[in-house]
């Protein structure tokens, strides 16, 4: 009886420990989020996908064999996992917030959780409760409002949120991929062959964007590097902090954790970027917080 407590309490807090990662990370991907619209502001989308992308695999990897945790065994399926994130999702997300402001992605963002809720019921086989549905459905709604409503400063700005809600899309799939395949959760492992993966994957666009338009990163300023090498940053930090915590905690409540990104990122948009969303994305977002708070609220999930 005595060992068994021991379990599972020790249990306990290995899951309070994943939790702890996952809402750091969501806080990370975040402040990501407006930084990136910084960035885009001196480089091409292009430009910062190469940027990203390369600088966290190469910092990862690095780190890795430096602390002798990189690991061979499962380094395909992780590479795999990581044309979507950072692949396919990096790639978008460049893509649509260089046509929409901080503000709107970041409300987009909040669509990601729900989605992933959603995908942890269907594929995973997770149980969820029928006010769980309805929750979710009121927070799709809600990211379809944001999307109705460019909110940008050009008309690019409805093809942008398109381009975003792709991004959301990818990172929802990655969230099971990484639940179902992740055992260990050590994190750095699976983060540094995740961005060998992604950056393998976007190495076709950026070549092609090059040899298109050329590239910005040859005349850009010290604070476009600041704001590049701090989303450089933001996605490594982030990507070892939600694998860490992805192999400790159901995908439905990773989900459900994963709302503070938009929070932190619509916020730091409107602080330091002087973002004002439209009064229909702000009734988006209240609907997208709106199913995630009776997410929260249904312990069954």
């Amino acid at each position: 009886m005595a060992a068994h407590g021991m379990v599972a309490e020790r249990r306990g807090i290995r899951l309070r420990a994943g939790e702890s990662a996952l809402l750091l990370s969501a806080a990370v991907y975040g402040v990501s989020t407006t930084v990136s619209v910084v960035a885009l502001r001196s480089v091409r989308p292009a430009d910062l996908l190469a940027v990203e992308v390369s600088g966290a695999a190469a910092a990862l990897l690095v780190t890795a064999v430096v602390g002798g945790r990189l690991r061979w065994r499962g380094a395909p399926r992780q590479m795999l996992v990581g044309v979507l994130v950072p692949g396919l999702a990096f790639l978008f997300g460049d893509l649509g917030l260089a046509r929409t402001s901080a503000s709107s992605g970041s409300l987009l963002l909040a669509a990601e959780p729900l989605l992933s809720v959603l995908l942890a019921l269907l594929v995973l086989r997770e149980r969820m409760s029928g006010r769980a549905i309805v929750a979710l459905l009121l927070g799709l709604a809600g990211g379809a409002l944001v999307a109705l409503d460019p909110g940008g400063s050009g008309g690019d700005s409805a093809f942008g949120n398109v381009l975003v809600l792709l991004a959301v899309v990818s990172s929802g799939v990655f969230l099971i991929a990484t639940r179902r395949f992740n055992d260990e959760g050590d994190g750095l492992n699976e983060s540094a062959w995740q961005s060998t993966g992604g950056a393998l994957s976007v190495t076709p666009f950026v070549l092609t964007s090059w040899s298109t338009g050329g590239t910005r990163l040859d005349a850009v300023g010290a604070a476009g590097w600041a704001a590049c090498v701090t989303v450089v940053v933001c996605g490594a930090v982030g990507g070892v902090l939600f694998n860490r915590g992805i192999a400790r905690v159901p995908a439905a409540r990773a989900g459900q954790l994963g709302n503070l990104t938009p929070v932190i990122g619509t916020l730091t948009a409107v602080a330091f970027l002087g973002d004002r969303p439209s009064l229909l994305q702000w009734a988006g977002g209240a609907g997208i917080l709106a199913g995630l708070a009776l997410l929260l609220r249904n312990p069954s999930t």
